[in-house]
């Protein structure tokens, strides 16, 4: 192969390389919290990987209920509570009894979220 077609591809590879970004609000947020969580309760990198994605799941649904509920907040309030309800288990099932107890502590979970089993 000669350098231009190198080039070609190079700058092509470089051009499409931010539409793969994570640049919504929900992705920007979800990294950032996962970020935080990874510090705070000293994360293995398949525990991130998983709440990154649980993260991002979770912000992108709530986004979601609150754009098609916003005239009816009886729904809303009920749509977002088992959303919670289905990230807790979600961490439940990620994290190590000891992370969770972290996480209750921090106020970021509520306390009947079932031990972990990390």
């Amino acid at each position: 192969m000669t350098l231009k077609p190198l080039l070609l591809v190079a700058g092509l590879l470089a051009a499409t390389a931010p539409s793969f970004a994570q640049t919504t609000p929900a992705a920007v947020a979800a990294a950032t919290q996962t970020r935080e969580m990874a510090e705070r309760l000293k994360l293995n990198e398949a525990q991130y990987i998983r709440l990154l994605r649980v993260n991002r799941t979770r912000l992108d649904r709530q986004q979601e209920i609150e754009l098609a509920n916003k005239t009816n907040p009886a729904r809303r309030s009920t749509l977002l509570a088992e959303l919670q309800g289905q990230y807790e288990q979600e961490c439940s099932r990620i994290l190590s009894p000891s992370q969770l107890s972290q996480l209750q502590q921090d106020g970021s979970l509520p306390t009947g979220v079932a031990n972990g089993n990390g």
